[in-house]
């Protein structure tokens, strides 16, 4: 058996030895030709090309869910739009936002004077204000009547219009006219009449039901620019009006002239009713029939024609007989013709002048 030759099938591995194993092997023969590597890989141009990769074909789902992502894309663009429509919108509006026609401030007090005062600001293509001023309590209004009517100096209030922060934005001083004839003479006072002050503000006094005055109302212009009165929110104000003291001794201080007043006034009439009187060139004494009676001018005539005065009573002042007509009476007069009259049926007797 050469060395080559396998060993046959059935023969005992015993009886082989070692040396006569037929062993593989392998050599590296050098290639000494070489070929080109465009004809090495030139069997790749007969080969099929694949087809381009393609996306798969999207499920039910994923088309809901991009269109979902779709719609909602538009819909957050467009909301975007809306709201920067808007606040272009808003700007342009504030802007252009007209005036409040009127702002009401609310009430304000100055309690060591007693007043109570309500402010409103108004515009009518400027800045304007409304003041009303009154006695705290009803136990005041006499005084307060007094000052309001007649006031005894100038009296200034000083308004302060405020902001949301507190600050001052606007202010304005007003100060109340003096009536020169009030002065004089508190009675030829007009309360109804609205006065006007130096800066051109109204000043109205009104009255009550019983003719006292209870509340003052003051309008007229604010230097207020319209970014200022759009941003109102308070006021409070400072006056010289006087204490409430003050204001009851003025009150007692007009009453005494009025009073005072009246009885000049009285008095007047009562001499304008006295006619001129003629002294006598003698005394005179005799009888007559008294006739008819004036009370207008406080007279009476007799049938003789003579003219007694009796004063602006006339007969009607005295005991019933006298207005009893005719009357015949006894008269006896002085050369500064001042007489007496006597009834016979009447007791007594008039103090009367000869007039005529």
């Amino acid at each position: 058996m050469s060395d080559a030759e396998p060993r046959k099938h059935g023969v005992s591995a015993e009886g082989i030895k070692p040396e006569d194993e037929l062993v593989s092997r392998y050599e590296v023969v050098p290639y000494t030709e070489r070929a080109h590597e465009t004809d090495l890989y030139a069997f790749r141009a007969s080969l099929p090309q694949p087809a381009p990769a393609q996306a798969p074909a999207p499920t039910p789902r994923q088309i809901a869910l991009t269109g979902t992502k779709n719609i909602a894309l538009i819909a957050g663009v467009g909301a975007l739009a809306v709201l920067f429509s808007v606040l272009i919108t808003m700007i342009v509006l504030k802007k252009q936002e007209p005036e409040q026609p009127f702002i009401d401030l609310g009430t304000n007090h100055i309690a060591s004077a007693g007043l109570g005062g309500r402010l409103i600001a108004k515009w009518d293509g400027s800045a304007e204000y409304e003041l009303h001023i009154d006695p705290l309590v009803p136990a005041q209004i006499g005084g307060f009547a007094a000052v309001a009517a007649n006031p005894p100096r100038p009296i200034s209030i000083d308004l302060h219009f405020k902001d949301m922060s507190g600050s001052v934005v606007c202010q304005k001083e007003i100060l109340l006219p003096i009536d020169p004839a009030g002065q004089a003479n508190p009675q030829q006072v007009q309360p109804l009449v609205p006065t006007k002050t130096a800066g051109g503000d109204i000043v109205q006094n009104v009255t009550a039901s019983d003719g006292q005055i209870d509340e003052i109302v003051i309008n007229g212009q604010l230097p207020c620019p319209a970014k200022s009165y759009k941003s109102l929110a308070s006021w409070d104000f400072v006056s010289s009006f006087p204490l409430v003291a003050e204001q009851e001794d003025w009150m007692r201080h007009e009453q005494g002239i009025e009073a005072e007043l009246r009885r000049r006034a009285a008095e007047a009439r009562a001499k304008a009713l006295i006619p001129n009187i003629r002294p006598l060139p003698a005394p005179i004494e005799g009888d007559d029939v008294i006739v008819f009676d004036n009370p207008s001018k406080g007279t009476v005539e007799t049938k003789a024609g003579r003219v007694f005065f009796i004063g602006k009573d006339g007969l009607r002042g005295h005991a019933p007989g006298w207005q009893i007509f005719p009357a015949t009476v006894h008269f006896r007069c002085d050369i500064k013709a001042t007489c007496t009259l006597t009834r016979h049926d009447v007791p007594g007797f008039l103090q009367v002048r000869l007039v005529h």
